[in-house]
């Protein structure tokens, strides 16, 4: 049972952190730089670069949603 819920935590971790907001930190980072970084994937010795993308998608999705609850907040 806790091999199961270790494989499904890894699948959602795989699937959200590097999926969801890899994406969203490729496209900051594209429109902050003016599309000189990130580069292009190098296979596996990009993994820092490619858990650094994602760290700063979930940091601009943080601060976003911090963002919108502010300024819906009545």
């Amino acid at each position: 049972m806790d091999l199961l819920v270790s494989a499904i935590c890894s699948f959602f971790m795989e699937l959200v952190f590097y999926g969801l907001f890899y994406a969203i930190g490729w496209v900051f980072i594209k429109a902050v730089t003016l599309g000189r970084h990130p580069g292009p994937w190098r296979g596996a010795e990009s993994l820092v670069d490619m858990e650094l993308v994602a760290l700063a998608g979930l940091a601009v999705t943080v601060v976003g949603i911090v963002a919108a609850w502010n300024y819906l907040a009545p």
